[in-house]
């Protein structure tokens, strides 16, 4: 197993990763060992990586002076004879510097199986540690079980997981009874569609990554573009809800498009009601998707709506991945454990 001693001569081992000369090298690692996880967003962003690795000297500068990548740049890296070979990140998740966030752990295919993971997430938690660090919180897909029992070694345990589920062409169903009269509401009725999502997300996911503003607030240029393409024909937009008083019990979204490409869900309920509201509100839009071209459909939908994901797939969805959050206590809190 290669020690984990820096030595600058040879320079073989774990060092900070350097932004002036890593950028690039990691960029790649990451595409090569990543390539079959990257989703849109990812991909994006490995995109933005490699092009500001042209730049890395530069930037190398800059944050000597000034420190402005470190908060999402920082990390280690394992390099063999000068080559990057292994990557971790490691960076604040909140402003008080208690929560830390691991990403990209990647080691090239050809120095797996020794050893190396595990030493540059240990390095990675040892430095969150010193840095005052109470928790450390990653995220990974349930199917990566080597990686999955490496973190649970290091101490990690299971918060919540989003399970991405699709069904390749819409399916065939009867129209559904309705038992509970939907309201349709439009993009200004965002606070208790925020309201709504924000219990059901409930205090420990959101302690790791909260509900947004800024996702259920449309700008106008967004409810500009909506408008648009519903009246250039490309797709349609349906919000409808089960409302008590005041409150939403269950709502959802349906982007559903005539032109080639895909339809998608977004569902939200109240826990307490989980197998109600959120099964006929399904219902309700695949029945709607039946006068639509039979392209697939995707939702993203929490482990913990086993009712909802078993209904899926009655009716031909799969799952096709599911993402994991894992949390490490990496001191005792002095507060609340959710502070």
């Amino acid at each position: 197993m290669p020690t984990s001693a820096y030595n600058p001569q040879v320079e073989t081992g774990i060092r900070p990763f350097d932004l002036s000369r890593d950028l690039g090298p990691v960029a790649e690692l990451i595409a090569v060992s990543f390539a079959r996880e990257l989703n849109g967003r990812g991909a994006v962003a490995l995109r933005e990586m490699r092009a500001m690795s042209h730049f890395g000297g530069l930037l190398g500068v800059l944050n000597r002076s000034t420190g402005e990548f470190n908060d999402f740049l920082s990390g280690f890296v394992w390099v063999d004879r000068g080559a990057v070979v292994g990557n971790v990140t490691v960076q604040r998740a909140d402003k008080y510097a208690t929560r830390w966030q691991i990403a990209n752990v990647a080691v090239a295919p050809a120095y797996r199986g020794r050893g190396i993971s595990r030493q540059l997430v240990e390095k990675a938690l040892e430095h969150a540690t010193q840095a005052g660090g109470q928790w450390a919180v990653l995220q990974v897909y349930a199917g990566n079980t080597v990686a999955r029992h490496l973190y649970q070694s290091l101490g990690f345990e299971d918060v919540g997981g989003i399970a991405e589920v699709r069904a390749a062409r819409v399916p065939s169903i009867e129209k559904p009874s309705e038992t509970k009269a939907l309201k349709t509401f439009v993009a200004a009725d965002w606070t208790a569609l925020y309201e709504l999502a924000s219990h059901q997300m409930g205090p420990l996911a959101q302690w790791w990554r909260g509900i947004q503003l800024g996702d259920f607030q449309m700008t106008f240029e967004g409810r500009l573009a909506e408008w648009f393409w519903n009246v250039a024909g490309r797709n349609v937009v349906y919000r409808r809800a089960v409302q008590n008083s005041s409150r939403f019990e269950a709502a959802l979204l349906l982007t559903a498009r005539y032109w080639r490409g895909e339809h998608t869900l977004q569902l939200w309920a109240r826990p307490e009601q989980y197998g109600l509201y959120d099964l006929q509100l399904l219902d309700w839009a695949l029945w709607q998707l039946q006068e639509f071209p039979r392209w697939p459909v995707c939702i993203s939908v929490s482990i913990e709506q086993q009712s909802l994901l078993d209904h899926l797939a009655q009716v031909g969805f799969v799952v096709q991945r599911t993402l994991m959050t894992m949390r490490c206590r990496l001191a005792e809190a002095s507060g609340s454990e959710l502070a």
